[in-house]
């Protein structure tokens, strides 16, 4: 399948890991503004980019990304081998997965010294679907966010099915994705401004109108899609991987001449696989009787236990148990997060609505500004906990080091 010359290819990426069997949304646009093609098909089934002028592009999900705002200091520029280090150390209160595990992305107009929003995402997640796709002759020249950074003006769109709508929220009070009721667009205050944009896709616009009691503009993700790569951002931009046209320059090692080299090269490479399976069976048999003496621990903390599965859950679950049954408060209860909570609450700040789910708790509505904010972390890090901004709410949580309860309840 083939298309016309200078046209634009735009694949919608998939928020789970991509594989051979993922199907992909796409768009097809001559003009940049207009779909002129649509569908969904497998990367190697995808509409053809080989003639001189077209572009491939892919967009990344909402929920794939996460945004930072970030004060980067003088001195360090984007070609900078600290710059990494960096951007590490001044958002590790704000990310939840390790930071070895992600990919940040810089504004395509760097500016030294000013506060700028800075994209993360798992860079295991990208480069899985940039290769992906590379590997069936469709590379991406750039990948943009679907939506983001968040800025002015605040929009809306309604997303999602019948049964489960959802509602975009972006502008420069900040982005996210929430369902879509009018309580809670309310809470925001979004209800009350005529001046907000809102556009749904079209099986969902006249549910949104009931909804929000205003009139919402049909915009389908075909139509939405030629919007908004016009973003000049390229979030696979530094992303390790390797391009089809470095891979021909490994070419010369086929050559006869080389086929000595080849030869010891397999034996070096299988001479160590040989090693490292004698050592991973080393590591198996060390691992099978700390497993067995964790099994024969348990068996003899908790007799009662008949079936053993999983050692370390199992035991966490009988701990937990002892705890209730003693009456013993854990630091994840809810009872518990709301006293330190109101203890270190800087006077005058209330809340619009909490969200409480296995020891994670969401302050919705609560308002607080840099001092009121580093107060409340401090406080609440001393009493064993740690509060971060999520979208437009708050995620206050106990710490790694203050309790092992936690890891085990939200795994029963």
């Amino acid at each position: 399948m083939a298309i016309k010359p200078m046209s634009t290819l735009i694949i919608s990426l998939p928020l789970e890991a991509v594989s051979a069997q993922t199907e992909f949304d796409f768009v097809v646009t001559d003009d940049g503004v207009t779909a002129a093609q649509s569908g969904r098909a497998r990367a190697e089934a995808l509409p053809l980019i080989d003639k001189l002028g077209d572009v491939c592009m892919a967009t990344a999900p909402l929920r794939a990304l996460s945004w930072h705002q970030v004060t980067l200091p003088e001195g360090v520029t984007p070609s900078s081998t600290r710059m990494r280090a960096v951007l590490e150390g001044l958002l590790e209160d704000k990310l939840l997965d390790d930071s070895r595990v992600l990919h940040f992305t810089l504004p395509p107009v760097f500016k030294p010294g000013m506060t700028q929003w800075v994209s993360v995402c798992d860079r295991r997640w990208l480069a899985m679907a940039v290769q992906g796709l590379e590997a069936a002759k469709r590379p991406v020249s750039r990948v943009v966010p679907e939506w983001g950074p968040p800025a002015a003006p605040i929009r809306l769109h309604v997303t999602g099915t019948l049964k489960d709508p959802q509602v975009v929220v972006s502008g420069d009070i900040g982005l996210g994705m929430f369902p879509l009721t009018a309580e809670l667009l309310k809470g925001f205050g979004l209800t009350d401004n005529a001046s907000i944009s809102v556009s749904a896709e079209p099986a969902l616009a006249a549910l949104a109108s009931q909804i929000l009691l205003r009139p919402v503009t049909p915009l389908s993700a075909a139509e939405r899609m030629p919007q908004v790569i016009a973003s000049a951002w390229d979030l696979s931009k530094r992303l390790q991987m390797r391009n089809l046209a470095d891979r021909g320059k490994l070419e010369w090692l086929r050559a006869p001449r080389w086929r000595l080299m080849r030869w010891a090269a397999i034996a070096v490479v299988s001479v160590n696989v040989l090693g490292l399976n004698a050592l991973a069976w080393v590591g198996q048999q060390q691992l099978a009787v700390k497993h067995e003496a964790m099994k024969n621990m348990l068996t003899r903390s908790f007799p009662n236990l008949k079936t053993i599965v999983d050692v370390p859950v199992q035991m966490g679950r009988e701990v937990r148990l002892l705890e209730q049954a003693h009456a013993a408060p854990a630091v994840a209860d809810l009872d518990v997060m709301l006293g330190a909570l109101n203890r270190d609450l800087p006077a005058g700040n209330s809340l619009k609505g909490l969200d409480y789910t296995s020891g994670q708790l969401r302050l919705i509505g609560l308002e607080l500004n840099a001092d009121e904010a580093r107060t409340l972390s401090v406080g609440l890090t001393a009493h064993g906990y740690s509060i971060n901004r999520d979208g437009v709410h708050w995620l206050m949580q106990p710490s790694v080091a203050s309790s092992a309860t936690l890891a085990t309840s939200g795994r029963r």
